[in-house]
């Protein structure tokens, strides 16, 4: 049904009548990318809900399942803290709030917990980052351009105060979280406004469309780094914030 086009909505309407997606404010999802193509990929449903574990780092809390292995979550706490640097010195900025990360046990876990598609890599919502599976995100190649990425949005909405338009946020992430290679793969030749792309950006209907609006966003930072460089993104994040 999703690959059709459907809604979580109407699947949850479909396989499990009267189930009520609890919202609060809204979390940024950002689209599954891979590494390897799509092709042998299918989404699992709820968890039987295993026992989570918690870990934490110096500026990092996680919770994961207790049969993701422990070394698993020692890497996603140590990249996390790699880039938490990596940003801080490349925005010049002193701190950003403790972070806390949930590993989903399973797609369903976390389609149901975040209200995102099954094609989303995962959820941020203030200093909350929710994952998709660990080993689905290692499957596909991604899991730690994903925790980049994720972190990516934290510090873009700390810098901005929640301000940066959708496009400029998303194509800034998957620049500082490397990801371009991976994304360009996906651009197509539609040449989209700054508004254009905005309100696209808002209601992506399919995981396509997602890939290809990402694809379009990058690009056009890209272009803006070309002209006047880095720094110069920084700088017009912050202006948004006064």
């Amino acid at each position: 049904m999703a690959e059709r086009g459907a809604s979580y909505e109407k699947i949850l309407e479909k396989y499990f009548p009267g189930t009520v997606v609890k919202r609060g404010a809204k979390s940024k999802a950002d689209v599954l990318l891979s590494t390897f193509g799509d092709k042998n990929f299918r989404p699992a449903g709820l968890a039987s809900g295993s026992r989570l574990l918690s870990i934490s780092s110096e500026h990092f809390n996680l919770m994961y399942p207790a049969n993701v292995d422990r070394r698993t979550a020692d890497q996603i706490l140590n990249t996390l803290e790699s880039a938490r640097d990596d940003y801080l010195r490349r925005a010049a900025i002193a701190n950003i709030p403790r972070v806390a990360i949930r590993l989903n046990e399973s797609t369903g876990d976390f389609t149901s917990r975040t209200g995102q598609p099954w094609w989303a890599a995962a959820a941020t919502q203030g200093n909350r980052i929710e994952l998709q599976p660990a080993a689905v995100l290692k499957q596909r190649g991604v899991l730690f351009t994903t925790l980049r990425h994720e972190l990516a949005h934290i510090m873009i909405d700390w810098v901005s105060a929640k301000r940066a338009p959708r496009w400029l946020e998303e194509g800034f992430a998957l620049y500082l979280a490397g990801e371009g290679q991976t994304i360009s793969r996906y651009a197509t030749r539609d040449r989209l406004s700054e508004d254009e792309l905005e309100q696209r950006l808002r209601h992506p209907r399919t995981q396509d469309e997602m890939r290809s609006l990402y694809a379009r966003a990058y690009s056009m930072v890209v272009e803006m780094i070309r002209r006047q460089g880095e720094p110069s993104v920084w700088n017009k994040l912050a202006s948004l914030s006064m």
